[in-house]
């Protein structure tokens, strides 16, 4: 497994802690890193954020917009 598979199954670990802390504060979005990946001598931040605000949303192929 390629080390950005690795870092982003850390994401199935943390999702839900960051969802109960975001609800428990009454915050509108809430984020955490999973980790690095380098790629040459460059660091990738691999990161997971939750939110409520529509401006955040990002829409792919598998997701309505109106949902």
């Amino acid at each position: 497994m390629s080390g950005a598979r690795e870092v982003a199954k850390n994401a199935e670990f943390e999702i839900e802690d960051l969802i109960v802390e975001m609800l428990d504060g009454n915050f509108s979005d809430n984020e955490i890193s999973l980790g690095r990946v380098l790629l040459g001598n460059k660091q990738i931040q691999v990161q997971l954020k939750i939110t409520t605000n529509k401006n955040d949303f990002l829409y792919s192929d598998n997701e309505d917009e109106d949902e």
